[in-house]
């Protein structure tokens, strides 16, 4: 998500105890990878006196983040239908793609292996309709290619997804051939980000 770039004379507001107490239960999370994403979530609202209560998607168009071709179907996914996200909302998608430790459960990480195949689905599924269209397809593969491939290859990407991905032979990705097609993969270890530690003092530590 970028740079957080604190500086070590600065405080920052600390997390609501409910907040982290349902994180701490139902996520990998350390409590100072919460704080760390709570002051992140402090960040894009601006970085006002309070922290924010939501965030909408227009928060999240700054800096570097922006030039990333695939921000608005990520976005889609972390938002779904809302039009606005609370931090722990912000929180539990992130989450989903934490490096798991040791100490994470096998329930825990059967539960968020779910969640990332549902998430990377609804990513592939732009109309959000339930199934993986050749459409749907072209849409990604364009935002992730356009500026290296023609149209010709781009389609020609596509056109093996589609041959490798529908074993139901309906022309079509559905979930359940897109957890088949996956299966070889260890998702549990495939598309995982390391959220940092936060290391520093929040408001209520400095009182």
């Amino acid at each position: 998500m970028g740079c957080l770039c604190l500086r070590k004379a600065a405080s920052y507001p600390s997390v609501p105890q409910d907040i982290m107490n349902t994180l701490k239960k139902n996520t990998a999370l350390s409590r100072s990878q919460i704080k760390y994403l709570y002051i992140r979530f402090y960040q894009f609202s601006g970085g006002g006196k309070e922290p924010p209560s939501h965030l909408h998607k227009y928060n999240f168009y700054s800096g570097l983040l922006q030039l990333n071709p695939l921000l608005p179907t990520i976005l889609n996914s972390m938002f779904g239908d809302k039009v606005k996200i609370t931090f722990l909302d912000f929180a539990m998608f992130l989450s989903t793609f934490q490096a798991h430790s040791l100490k994470t459960s096998n329930e825990l990480k059967n539960a968020m292996m779910d969640k990332k195949l549902k998430l990377i689905f609804n990513m592939y599924d732009h109309n959000k309709d339930g199934r993986i269209t050749r459409y749907d397809l072209v849409i990604v593969v364009h935002k992730l290619f356009s500026n290296l491939l023609d149209h010709v290859q781009i389609m020609r990407i596509v056109d093996s997804m589609m041959k490798e991905m529908d074993y139901s032979d309906s022309n079509q990705i559905l979930f359940a051939d897109f957890c088949k097609a996956l299966e070889c993969f260890d998702m549990t270890e495939m598309m995982v980000t390391r959220i940092p530690e936060f290391h520093g003092r929040t408001t209520d530590e400095l009182q």
